[in-house]
Formats: C-alpha cells, sequence, structure tokens
C-alpha cells in the first residue's frame, strides 16, 4: 500500500531539480533550500537535511552548482550555493524529463478514471 510518501525509494527523486530551480532563483544555503522544499512539499513526502546536503554536494562535485562560506551574516558561517553555467544546463534536461512525464502521468490518470467511469463495481481501484 502506497502511504503519504509515495512509493519507497522514490521520494527524492527530482530533488536535484528542485534545487537548482531554487538556485536559479537565487544563491542560497542548504537550510534555506531545505526550509523552502519542506514548505512547498510538506503535505507530500518526507524530505530530510541529508539528502538535500548529499545532493547539494554530487551537484557541486559534478560542476552544476559552487558555494563559498558566507560569514556576512550574524551566527556561525553558512556555505552559500550558486548555480552555475551546467546547472542551467542541467535543469534545462530536468525540465524536458518532467515535462515528458507529465504527458505520461496525464495519459495514466486519464485512462485509469475512464477504467472507473466505464467499470463501476471497480470502486476499490
Amino acid at each position: 500500500m502506497v502511504k503519504d510518501g509515495g512509493i519507497p525509494g522514490k521520494q527524492n527523486r527530482h530533488l536535484p531539480a528542485f534545487i537548482l530551480l531554487f538556485l536559479a532563483e537565487q544563491d542560497a544555503h542548504g537550510g534555506a533550500l531545505l526550509s523552502r522544499l519542506l514548505d512547498l512539499m510538506s503535505n507530500h513526502q518526507a524530505i530530510d537535511s541529508g539528502a538535500v546536503y548529499r545532493v547539494l554536494r554530487d551537484l557541486e562535485q559534478r560542476g552544476c552548482v559552487i558555494s563559498c562560506w558566507d560569514t556576512d551574516e550574524p551566527g556561525p558561517a553558512k556555505r552559500q550555493y550558486h548555480i552555475t553555467s551546467e546547472g542551467i544546463e542541467e535543469l534545462e534536461l530536468w525540465y524536458h524529463d518532467i515535462c515528458w512525464r507529465k504527458k505520461n502521468l496525464e495519459y495514466f490518470i486519464a485512462q485509469y478514471e475512464s477504467l472507473n467511469k466505464n467499470q463501476p463495481s471497480r470502486t476499490n481501484l
């Protein structure tokens, strides 16, 4: 049975896409990115800080983001992330991938709804 978090193992599939999207809008530190993700998706899936930082580390290793320590703000220094041109290119790939998936999901939803309309006895589908 699928719970609130969706299909097991699939919760963070698009996490890099959202992180790149947010960084395309403005530079941010990991905590701010996590807060935005939680605000956006808190009712739909569990996102842990470890996953966000693993994705940021991977994106940085692949040259999609760069980071530097921000010591200007009060409190402890924070690693500030900035999207690179490689990150913008990857963000565009994510955009096309998500559009393709959306089209397929819309087909699935329409077919499923049609199946339920044509088979009223299948109320548990």
